[in-house]
């Protein structure tokens, strides 16, 4: 699934009668069993749009394409979706989205990486790394997270981030990471 929710319908035809409460959330792997008019069927009675799904072996180079997709959600510690997402599952739901390994938590991810911590300049794409939060960078100014004093995914500037971390957590910027 490529957008941030897709919802299911009973069948192949946009009808309010026809939709279901459920919906798939972004990265999730369905098999198309069947087409018909603007969806596809994966499971008995399971359809969705079919501009909601991309082929498994397209990729999404633009990390900052996908996290903008969940621009306001709910911060939630643990969260994998659009109900609620924690930083680390930001950064890993990109990796998943393009059938990629990548560690769930920070702490995990850090060691996995290759990076430093001593730049002053950052630029689109690098993942800033905190002990036990990530961010990252959608241009050299800003950076968006899930962050969790807000409750929700947002955009806020970089060197503001990095003081506000420090004063709130005392926490020091642990390593930059450039995808």
């Amino acid at each position: 699934v490529s957008v941030l929710k897709s919802r299911i319908f009973k069948y192949p035809k946009n009808l309010k009668k026809f939709k279901s409460k459920n919906f798939l959330s972004f990265s999730s792997k369905i098999q198309v069993l069947k087409k018909k008019n603007n969806f596809v069927m994966f499971d008995k009675n399971k359809w969705l749009f079919t501009k909601d799904i991309k082929l498994i072996n397209q990729k999404e180079k633009n990390i900052i394409k996908i996290l903008k997709l969940f621009l306001n959600c709910k911060y939630k510690w643990g969260g994998k979706t659009y109900r609620g997402i924690d930083c680390s599952a930001l950064i890993q739901i990109f990796y998943k989205f393009n059938n990629k390994f990548f560690p769930r938590d920070t702490v995990d991810q850090i060691k996995y990486i290759k990076g430093n911590s001593t730049r002053k300049k950052f630029k689109s794409g690098e993942i800033i790394y905190w002990k036990g939060h990530v961010a990252i960078c959608i241009n050299s100014k800003e950076l968006i997270h899930a962050y969790g004093p807000k409750k929700k995914v947002l955009i806020m500037p970089i060197k503001k981030t990095i003081i506000l971390i420090k004063d709130t957590a005392n926490l020091e910027v642990k390593k930059i990471f450039s995808i």
